[in-house]
Protein backbone atom coordinates (compact mmCIF):
# COMPACT_ATOMS: atom_id res chain seq x y z
CA UNK A 1 0.00 0.00 0.00
CA UNK A 2 1.43 3.46 -0.74
CA UNK A 3 2.61 5.46 2.52
CA UNK A 4 0.19 8.06 2.37
CA UNK A 5 -2.41 5.33 2.25
CA UNK A 6 -2.31 4.68 5.46
CA UNK A 7 -2.13 8.64 6.60
CA UNK A 8 -5.96 8.42 4.76
CA UNK A 9 -7.30 5.78 6.94
CA UNK A 10 -5.58 7.28 10.60
CA UNK A 11 -7.44 10.42 9.51
CA UNK A 12 -10.64 8.90 8.55
CA UNK A 13 -11.70 7.84 12.20
CA UNK A 14 -11.85 11.88 11.99
CA UNK A 15 -15.58 11.66 10.98
CA UNK A 16 -16.61 9.19 13.88
CA UNK A 17 -15.46 11.48 16.60
CA UNK A 18 -17.42 14.74 15.06
CA UNK A 19 -20.50 12.58 15.21
CA UNK A 20 -19.77 11.76 18.93
CA UNK A 21 -19.17 16.01 19.68
CA UNK A 22 -22.42 16.77 18.03
CA UNK A 23 -24.33 14.25 20.36
CA UNK A 24 -22.74 16.73 23.22
CA UNK A 25 -24.22 19.37 21.71
CA UNK A 26 -27.06 18.06 21.92
CA UNK A 27 -27.16 18.39 25.96
CA UNK A 28 -29.26 21.88 26.96
CA UNK A 29 -27.28 24.81 26.06
CA UNK A 30 -27.53 25.41 29.94
CA UNK A 31 -25.24 22.64 30.72
CA UNK A 32 -22.36 24.06 28.54
CA UNK A 33 -19.94 26.25 30.45
CA UNK A 34 -17.75 28.96 28.25
CA UNK A 35 -15.04 26.96 27.96
CA UNK A 36 -16.70 24.38 27.43
CA UNK A 37 -17.72 25.92 24.07
CA UNK A 38 -15.15 27.53 23.41
CA UNK A 39 -13.04 24.30 23.52
CA UNK A 40 -15.63 22.62 21.61
CA UNK A 41 -14.99 25.34 18.83
CA UNK A 42 -11.90 24.81 18.60
CA UNK A 43 -12.18 20.84 17.85
CA UNK A 44 -14.46 21.74 15.42
CA UNK A 45 -11.67 24.04 13.33
CA UNK A 46 -9.36 21.37 14.33
CA UNK A 47 -11.52 19.07 12.48
CA UNK A 48 -12.30 20.73 9.30
CA UNK A 49 -8.43 21.26 8.86
CA UNK A 50 -8.08 17.40 9.11
CA UNK A 51 -11.14 16.70 6.48
CA UNK A 52 -9.71 19.55 4.43
CA UNK A 53 -6.22 17.30 4.41
CA UNK A 54 -7.71 13.97 3.82
CA UNK A 55 -9.23 15.75 0.44
CA UNK A 56 -6.03 17.34 -0.28
CA UNK A 57 -4.50 13.12 0.19
CA UNK A 58 -7.19 11.93 -2.20
CA UNK A 59 -6.06 14.40 -4.78
CA UNK A 60 -2.60 13.04 -4.74
CA UNK A 61 -3.26 9.28 -4.66
CA UNK A 62 -5.47 10.17 -7.15
CA UNK A 63 -2.45 11.94 -9.44
CA UNK A 64 -0.43 9.46 -8.51
CA UNK A 65 -2.18 6.48 -9.41
CA UNK A 66 -3.21 8.13 -12.99
CA UNK A 67 0.44 8.82 -13.56
CA UNK A 68 1.26 5.49 -12.87
CA UNK A 69 -0.93 3.28 -14.25
CA UNK A 70 -2.09 5.04 -17.78
CA UNK A 71 -4.89 3.57 -19.42
CA UNK A 72 -5.64 0.92 -16.52
CA UNK A 73 -9.68 1.37 -16.41
CA UNK A 74 -12.16 -0.35 -14.75
CA UNK A 75 -13.45 -3.45 -17.03
CA UNK A 76 -16.77 -2.01 -18.17
CA UNK A 77 -15.05 1.66 -18.59
CA UNK A 78 -13.29 1.44 -22.15
CA UNK A 79 -11.14 -0.75 -24.36
CA UNK A 80 -13.33 -1.70 -27.18
CA UNK A 81 -11.49 -3.13 -30.05
CA UNK A 82 -10.16 0.09 -32.01
CA UNK A 83 -7.83 0.29 -34.80
CA UNK A 84 -4.42 1.22 -33.80
CA UNK A 85 -2.91 3.59 -36.35
CA UNK A 86 0.09 5.06 -35.55
CA UNK A 87 1.49 2.68 -33.28
CA UNK A 88 5.10 1.63 -33.91
CA UNK A 89 5.65 -1.74 -34.69
CA UNK A 90 6.35 -4.30 -32.03
CA UNK A 91 9.14 -6.49 -31.39
CA UNK A 92 8.68 -10.13 -30.08
CA UNK A 93 11.46 -11.71 -31.02
CA UNK A 94 13.16 -13.62 -28.00
CA UNK A 95 9.48 -12.91 -26.00
CA UNK A 96 7.59 -15.58 -24.26
CA UNK A 97 5.53 -17.14 -27.21
CA UNK A 98 2.75 -19.72 -27.35
CA UNK A 99 0.93 -21.44 -30.32
CA UNK A 100 1.82 -21.81 -34.03
CA UNK A 101 4.07 -19.54 -35.13
CA UNK A 102 3.16 -19.47 -38.73
CA UNK A 103 -0.75 -18.54 -37.37
CA UNK A 104 -2.11 -15.71 -39.68
CA UNK A 105 -2.43 -13.64 -36.42
CA UNK A 106 -0.71 -12.35 -33.33
CA UNK A 107 -1.78 -11.10 -30.07
CA UNK A 108 0.50 -9.44 -27.89
CA UNK A 109 -0.53 -8.69 -23.82
CA UNK A 110 1.29 -6.14 -22.08
CA UNK A 111 0.75 -7.37 -18.50
CA UNK A 112 1.62 -6.59 -14.95
CA UNK A 113 1.99 -9.88 -12.22
CA UNK A 114 0.36 -7.44 -9.50
CA UNK A 115 -1.91 -6.27 -11.39
CA UNK A 116 -6.02 -7.41 -10.38
CA UNK A 117 -7.32 -6.15 -14.15
CA UNK A 118 -4.12 -8.70 -15.26
CA UNK A 119 -5.24 -11.28 -12.89
CA UNK A 120 -8.94 -11.32 -14.04
CA UNK A 121 -8.62 -11.75 -17.29
CA UNK A 122 -5.83 -14.66 -16.88
CA UNK A 123 -8.75 -16.20 -14.86
CA UNK A 124 -11.98 -15.51 -16.67
CA UNK A 125 -10.80 -14.68 -20.28
CA UNK A 126 -7.38 -15.75 -21.14
CA UNK A 127 -8.80 -19.92 -20.93
CA UNK A 128 -11.18 -19.19 -23.65
CA UNK A 129 -8.84 -17.47 -26.18
CA UNK A 130 -6.02 -20.33 -25.49
CA UNK A 131 -8.70 -22.74 -26.08
CA UNK A 132 -10.74 -21.29 -29.31
CA UNK A 133 -7.37 -19.62 -30.78
CA UNK A 134 -4.33 -20.69 -29.46
CA UNK A 135 -4.77 -24.11 -29.19
CA UNK A 136 -6.75 -24.36 -32.60
CA UNK A 137 -3.05 -22.89 -34.55
CA UNK A 138 -5.33 -19.53 -35.20
CA UNK A 139 -3.39 -17.08 -33.01
CA UNK A 140 0.14 -16.99 -31.95
CA UNK A 141 0.45 -15.36 -28.71
CA UNK A 142 3.27 -13.49 -26.85
CA UNK A 143 3.55 -11.59 -23.35
CA UNK A 144 5.13 -8.23 -23.01
CA UNK A 145 6.53 -7.36 -19.78
CA UNK A 146 5.00 -4.13 -18.48
CA UNK A 147 5.48 -4.12 -14.41
CA UNK A 148 4.27 -0.82 -12.93
CA UNK A 149 7.28 -0.44 -10.38
CA UNK A 150 5.03 2.88 -9.08
CA UNK A 151 2.00 0.75 -7.62
CA UNK A 152 3.92 -2.80 -6.76
CA UNK A 153 7.39 -2.88 -5.27
CA UNK A 154 7.91 -6.48 -5.76
CA UNK A 155 6.43 -6.95 -9.34
CA UNK A 156 9.87 -6.65 -11.55
CA UNK A 157 11.35 -9.59 -9.53
CA UNK A 158 8.10 -11.78 -10.41
CA UNK A 159 8.76 -10.93 -14.17
CA UNK A 160 12.04 -11.95 -13.50
CA UNK A 161 11.03 -15.27 -11.80
CA UNK A 162 9.62 -15.83 -15.02
CA UNK A 163 11.63 -15.13 -17.40
CA UNK A 164 14.08 -17.35 -15.06
CA UNK A 165 11.51 -20.51 -15.26
CA UNK A 166 11.74 -20.12 -18.81
CA UNK A 167 15.17 -20.70 -18.70
CA UNK A 168 14.15 -24.33 -17.71
CA UNK A 169 11.13 -24.37 -20.28
CA UNK A 170 8.24 -23.56 -17.32
CA UNK A 171 7.63 -19.94 -18.69
CA UNK A 172 3.79 -20.26 -18.89
CA UNK A 173 3.33 -22.72 -16.06
CA UNK A 174 5.27 -20.15 -13.84
CA UNK A 175 3.06 -16.92 -15.81
CA UNK A 176 0.13 -18.85 -14.88
CA UNK A 177 0.54 -19.65 -10.85
CA UNK A 178 1.87 -15.96 -10.79
CA UNK A 179 -1.30 -14.79 -11.57
CA UNK A 180 -3.33 -17.32 -9.98
CA UNK A 181 -2.31 -15.74 -6.53
CA UNK A 182 -0.62 -12.27 -6.53
CA UNK A 183 -0.06 -12.16 -2.92
CA UNK A 184 3.22 -11.88 -1.09
CA UNK A 185 5.47 -11.51 -3.72
CA UNK A 186 9.11 -12.12 -2.88
CA UNK A 187 12.01 -14.29 -3.44
CA UNK A 188 11.01 -17.29 -0.92
CA UNK A 189 7.48 -17.15 -2.56
CA UNK A 190 9.23 -17.47 -6.24
CA UNK A 191 11.36 -20.42 -4.93
CA UNK A 192 8.66 -21.90 -3.53
CA UNK A 193 6.37 -21.82 -6.94
CA UNK A 194 9.65 -22.83 -8.66
CA UNK A 195 9.62 -26.27 -6.35
CA UNK A 196 6.04 -27.11 -7.52
CA UNK A 197 7.09 -26.75 -10.96
CA UNK A 198 10.37 -28.97 -10.17
CA UNK A 199 12.54 -26.48 -11.51
CA UNK A 200 16.22 -26.62 -10.69
CA UNK A 201 15.94 -24.51 -7.11
CA UNK A 202 19.96 -23.51 -7.17
CA UNK A 203 19.67 -22.59 -10.63
CA UNK A 204 16.84 -20.33 -10.60
CA UNK A 205 17.32 -18.94 -7.45
CA UNK A 206 20.65 -17.52 -8.67
CA UNK A 207 19.40 -16.17 -11.91
CA UNK A 208 16.30 -14.59 -9.97
CA UNK A 209 19.05 -12.77 -8.42
CA UNK A 210 21.15 -12.01 -10.92
CA UNK A 211 20.63 -9.49 -13.60
CA UNK A 212 20.15 -11.86 -16.60
CA UNK A 213 16.44 -10.99 -17.88
CA UNK A 214 16.56 -7.21 -16.66
CA UNK A 215 17.61 -5.87 -19.49
CA UNK A 216 15.10 -7.44 -22.17
CA UNK A 217 12.15 -6.59 -19.29
CA UNK A 218 13.53 -3.03 -19.03
CA UNK A 219 13.16 -2.73 -23.08
CA UNK A 220 9.60 -4.03 -23.08
CA UNK A 221 8.84 -1.22 -20.99
CA UNK A 222 10.45 1.39 -23.07
CA UNK A 223 8.98 0.41 -25.52
CA UNK A 224 5.58 0.35 -24.15
CA UNK A 225 6.43 3.96 -22.89
CA UNK A 226 7.25 5.14 -26.66
CA UNK A 227 4.15 3.73 -27.64
CA UNK A 228 1.82 5.45 -25.60
CA UNK A 229 0.67 2.02 -23.73
CA UNK A 230 0.73 3.32 -19.80
CA UNK A 231 -0.41 0.76 -18.04
CA UNK A 232 -2.16 -2.99 -17.63
CA UNK A 233 -3.60 -4.97 -19.07
CA UNK A 234 -3.05 -4.00 -23.35
CA UNK A 235 -3.23 -6.36 -25.92
CA UNK A 236 -2.21 -5.89 -29.20
CA UNK A 237 -3.63 -7.44 -32.65
CA UNK A 238 -1.72 -8.32 -35.88
CA UNK A 239 -0.65 -9.91 -38.80
CA UNK A 240 1.79 -12.79 -37.82
CA UNK A 241 5.72 -11.89 -39.25
CA UNK A 242 6.98 -14.29 -41.08
CA UNK A 243 10.22 -13.86 -40.09
CA UNK A 244 8.62 -13.92 -36.53
CA UNK A 245 11.00 -10.58 -35.59
CA UNK A 246 8.40 -7.66 -35.13
CA UNK A 247 4.81 -6.87 -35.65
CA UNK A 248 2.80 -3.84 -36.84
CA UNK A 249 -0.23 -3.44 -34.70
CA UNK A 250 -3.63 -3.63 -36.39
CA UNK A 251 -5.94 -3.44 -33.24
CA UNK A 252 -6.10 -2.70 -30.20
CA UNK A 253 -7.93 -3.96 -26.92
CA UNK A 254 -7.54 -1.87 -23.50
CA UNK A 255 -8.37 -3.40 -20.02
CA UNK A 256 -9.79 -6.31 -18.73
CA UNK A 257 -12.65 -6.96 -21.69
CA UNK A 258 -14.79 -9.60 -22.02
CA UNK A 259 -13.70 -12.54 -24.16
CA UNK A 260 -16.82 -11.66 -26.44
CA UNK A 261 -14.68 -8.46 -27.24
CA UNK A 262 -11.51 -10.24 -28.23
CA UNK A 263 -13.74 -12.09 -30.22
CA UNK A 264 -15.51 -9.93 -32.27
CA UNK A 265 -11.56 -8.80 -32.53
CA UNK A 266 -10.36 -11.14 -33.56
CA UNK A 267 -12.33 -12.81 -35.73
CA UNK A 268 -12.55 -10.04 -37.63
CA UNK A 269 -8.94 -10.02 -38.08
CA UNK A 270 -8.75 -13.81 -39.58
CA UNK A 271 -11.34 -12.91 -41.84
CA UNK A 272 -9.42 -10.06 -43.54
CA UNK A 273 -6.68 -12.38 -42.99
CA UNK A 274 -8.20 -15.41 -45.03
CA UNK A 275 -9.34 -13.30 -47.27
CA UNK A 276 -5.91 -11.37 -47.76
CA UNK A 277 -4.75 -14.61 -48.12
CA UNK A 278 -7.36 -16.14 -51.05
CA UNK A 279 -6.32 -13.13 -53.12
CA UNK A 280 -2.91 -13.45 -53.39
CA UNK A 281 -3.32 -17.26 -54.00
CA UNK A 282 -5.07 -16.32 -57.28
Amino acid sequence: MHPRFHSIVARCRVPAALGAMMLGLATPALAQSQPDLQAISQELAGLREAQQAIAKDVEAIRALLQQAMGPHPAPAAAGAAMPAAGVQPLRIAGRPTKGNPRARLTMVEYADYECPYCGQYVAQVYPQIDRDYIRTGKVQYVFKNLPIEQLHRQTFKAHVAAACAGDQQRYWEMHDRLFTDQRNFGLDRFVELASMLKLDPVAFRACVESSKHEALIREDIDEARSGGVQGTPVFVLAFTDPNGQAITPARVIVGAQPFEAFKEAIDALLTQANANANTQSR
